[in-house]
């Protein structure tokens, strides 16, 4: 039934696109709970709702957002004063990172001071603060995301810079503009901060389809990066070892690669490059 139900624990979400059809599969649904010998309690049923809350999440009608109560929860959160409490917040936010195109990025002042050896009392700066303020902002006034249709073709955008990975999956809406589905961050490691850039780029795109693997693997898409050599990397045959390896990772994907310009890559290179000494790192 999962073409049209989805369970989780004791949470039933079913979802059709006609009154018609939501009356046969909830019916169906029923039938089988009550085969199973199961029972449900009536007041705690909605049924025929254009948006419902489930798992944290308001959808309906094609779209996924932050539940608005969650929200509120982040929005009066306030200034932490001890590590234990920064914790608490970056988990609590975190939840909703896919909804904050540059959650790795903003969230890195304070993220920093969770690391080991930090004091218990963190020290709560200037940085920290706005950091702080940013991702409660996002999070309130956050960007809606589209939810995937595996009958479209899936677009990929990824960018790398000296210190991130940005990724950005979309696909093109009824009106013929690219849609987001999906933001991906990633801070390098400090040995990845050494990587030629080609390695860079490349890095970005085995990390991003790895990530996205439940949205692209079996099907075709195209991924869109910078430099132009990528576009030739499935065929390469270089010393690179690196690049020869990630090379062969790839050829499990059913993909085109299109060289697209940095600055014609916005939000991958926003993602990415959201960084700097007066900027929080990704």
């Amino acid at each position: 039934m999962e073409s049209f139900a989805v369970a989780y624990i004791d949470d039933i979400c079913v979802f059709s696109q006609t009154w018609e059809d939501h009356v046969s599969q909830v019916r169906q649904v029923l039938d089988r709970l009550q085969g199973a010998g199961l029972t449900v309690k009536a007041e705690k049923c909605k049924v025929g709702m254009a948006e419902v809350s489930y798992l944290g999440h308001r959808v309906g009608s094609g779209r996924l957002k932050p539940e608005p109560a969650k929200v509120e929860v982040i929005r009066d959160w306030p200034a932490p004063h001890t590590k234990k409490q920064v914790q608490a917040f970056i988990g609590m936010a975190g939840y909703y990172r896919r909804f904050v195109p540059h959650f790795s990025a903003i969230a890195t002042p304070i993220t920093e001071l969770c690391k080991k050896g930090k004091p218990d009392k963190v020290v709560w700066t200037e940085q920290c603060q706005e950091a702080f303020r940013a991702l409660k902002e996002a999070l309130v006034h956050g960007p809606v995301l589209a939810n995937p249709d595996f009958d479209k073709p899936f677009v990929v955008f990824t960018d790398a810079s000296d210190t991130g990975l940005g990724v950005v999956l979309m696909q093109v809406d009824e009106k013929g503009e690219r849609h987001p589905i999906v933001y991906l961050s990633k801070k390098l490691l400090p040995r990845e901060q050494h990587y030629a850039a080609i390695e860079k780029e490349c890095l970005a795109m085995v990390w991003a389809l790895k990530k996205l693997e439940p949205y692209l693997f079996g099907r075709h898409f195209t991924v869109y990066t910078d430099p132009s050599p990528l576009t030739w990397l499935l065929q390469m045959k270089g010393a690179n070892a690196k690049l020869l390896r990630w090379s062969l990772l790839l050829q499990d994907y059913n993909m085109d690669v299109v060289h697209v310009k940095g600055r014609a890559n916005l939000i991958a290179d926003a993602l990415s490059r959201r960084g700097g000494p007066e900027l929080p790192q990704m």
